[in-house]
């Protein structure tokens, strides 16, 4: 389980990066996110900032269908980071009976506790790297926010 807890706050802290541009800033941006094939990484981009990552490839669905280019809304950017900030410090990670569920554009980390196990496993983290990815939501943000993509 130490594994995931590294992959997490290497996803934190990769993107990390954007917190001026998207959550600091007084006209917030959104991220730019594509899916690169030939290398099997996720690209995020901003400005004059790039983060490409691989691990997500590994834990979460359908980022193959992200060839063009989408975004993450910086209301949906700071939820991100809040979550896995929540998942990493809460120290989850390292503990037994920990579950990732892979989904669309993120996955889910739920936890089992051995004293309650008849109620399942709880969702203690949810995590999506993109906000939507149809072509309406496209238009839209290029419009709100004013990009020339």
């Amino acid at each position: 389980m130490i594994k995931l807890q590294e992959d997490i706050i290497g996803i934190y802290n990769s993107l990390i990066v954007f917190n001026k541009d998207t959550i600091i800033s007084n006209f917030p941006l959104p991220i730019k996110v594509r899916f690169e094939k030939e290398y099997s990484m996720l690209v995020f981009e901003q400005n004059t900032k790039s983060v490409r990552l691989r691990t997500p490839v590994f834990y979460c669905e359908d980022l193959v269908n992200l060839t063009k280019p989408t975004y993450l809304l910086p209301e949906d950017y700071d939820y991100l980071m809040a979550n896995l900030q929540s998942a990493i410090t809460s120290g989850n990670l390292i503990k037994d009976r920990v579950i990732l569920s892979p989904e669309r554009y993120g996955f889910d980390i739920y936890i089992t506790d051995e004293k309650e196990l008849w109620k399942g496993p709880k969702l203690i983290s949810s995590a999506r790297f993109v906000s939507g990815n149809n072509f309406l939501f496209k238009w839209l943000t290029r419009k709100k926010y004013k990009l020339n993509d």
